[in-house]
């Protein structure tokens, strides 16, 4: 089952060619309110139980039903269908919490090496690997010169969007690389490994798959580190994450299943953090965050409710073991991703792990990114003191401390 392609505001809104529109959804499309009063009223009793992870399986069929009933002019027997689900959400149950499974092997296969502009004293490869019976590509970066016989701590990158590694952010990267850290990013699965079409012998890579936002990408994720763990110069069996937008939904994920091993996480602006609030935005005819969300719900509503669980890191927060810093641009308060925000810090607290929660003022969501900007340098300072504490580079710099 995949939880199908998903909208950022890293570029602009992605629309992807194949998705289709459920039955009965097409007007919901253009829409953002809700005409009928008693369609609204159910969707309103829809949402705390499954913000809150409960089983409304029979009162959401109900609402599709009625969906399809009302976009054939069939009001009455739509308005008939929308009272039924309103009498079916009590007593209800929890959702089952997904179970993982380990993180999956794999071997780096070096294809090209590459130059940063303006560092000389990183290096940077193109890799290949294999997974699931797919073909991934990243980056791998770390510092050209290194102590003989060191193992070098290392961070995972997810990247945001659904457009590969974006080049541009190469050398923000290489900033972190040269203090002391092995850098691994994958592209993830469906997606070109770069923003641009740059060759790699001689061929411009994408990785096989489709793109899920499911398990699969935070497969890729762990898969790449645990064939970075066999390098020599790496530190075994413990990374960190540095993650934003889509990237950083699944980096938070994929901390969460390596437990103990994930000794940090840096998180900028994570999308889909409680992919339940967005599913029900949709519902309520609000802001379109998730342009496939029709797509998704041509799942029977059973798989639907499990794919939201499995996405949901505020559905398993609990996993999470490392200490965890979360910036979001302050531009856009009120938005669904602050309410996702707010929804994993009050699951946070109530398992006692440790966090910061940083909103950037002016920030947009996609201020990482602009590198040398106010809200870019704040964040950065930010992030540095936190690495150095909770997982510092092998040559950190007095100054940087």
């Amino acid at each position: 089952m995949r939880l199908l392609k998903y909208f950022f505001i890293v570029i602009a809104a992605v629309v992807f060619a194949g998705d289709t529109i459920r039955p009965g959804l097409e007007p919901t499309e253009n829409e953002y309110r809700i005409e009928n009063a008693v369609e609204e009223k159910l969707v309103n009793a829809i949402k705390q139980p499954l913000l809150d992870g409960l089983d409304v399986k029979d009162a959401l069929q109900d609402w599709f039903d009625g969906r399809l009933l009302d976009s054939q002019d069939k009001t009455a027997a739509a308005v008939k269908k929308w009272q039924e689900g309103l009498t079916k959400l009590k007593d209800l149950k929890p959702l089952p919490i997904p179970q993982w499974k380990p993180i999956p092997d794999a071997n780096l296969k070096k294809l090209q090496k590459f130059k940063i502009t303006g560092h000389s004293d990183v290096t940077m490869f193109v890799v290949q690997w294999e997974v699931d019976k797919l073909t991934q590509y990243g980056i791998l970066m770390y510092p050209t010169t290194m102590e003989d016989g060191a193992e070098y701590p290392l961070i995972l990158y997810c990247h945001g969007a659904a457009f590969g590694v974006p080049v541009n952010f190469c050398g923000w990267l290489a900033e972190i690389a040269k203090r002391g850290y092995v850098i691994i990013g994958p592209a993830m699965r469906g997606e070109p490994l770069f923003q641009m079409d740059i060759p790699v012998k001689g061929e411009v890579r994408t990785c096989e798959g489709d793109i899920e936002n499911l398990d699969g990408e935070v497969n890729d994720c762990l898969s790449m580190v645990a064939a970075a763990w066999k390098l020599p110069f790496v530190k075994k069996n413990e990374f960190a994450m540095i993650g934003h937008s889509f990237g950083s939904g699944v980096g938070l994920l994929a901390a969460a299943r390596a437990n103990e091993q994930c000794k940090a996480v840096v998180s900028y602006d994570a999308w889909l953090v409680n992919p339940q609030r967005f599913y029900w935005d949709r519902m309520a005819r609000r802001a379109n965050n998730w342009l496939s969300w029709a797509d998704f719900c041509n799942h029977p509503v059973e798989e639907q409710l499990a794919g939201l669980m499995t996405r949901s890191i505020v559905h398993n927060a609990q996993k999470l073991k490392s200490p965890l810093l979360f910036f979001i641009g302050g531009a856009y308060q009120g938005s669904v991703f602050h309410q996702s925000h707010d929804d994993l810090h009050k699951r946070l607290k109530a398992f006692n792990i440790p966090y910061t929660y940083e909103i950037v003022p002016d920030g947009s969501h996609n201020f990482v990114l602009y590198e040398g900007t106010a809200p870019a340098l704040h964040a950065l300072k930010i992030q540095t003191e936190f690495l150095n504490k909770h997982y510092p580079p092998l040559n950190t710099k007095k100054e940087d401390k």
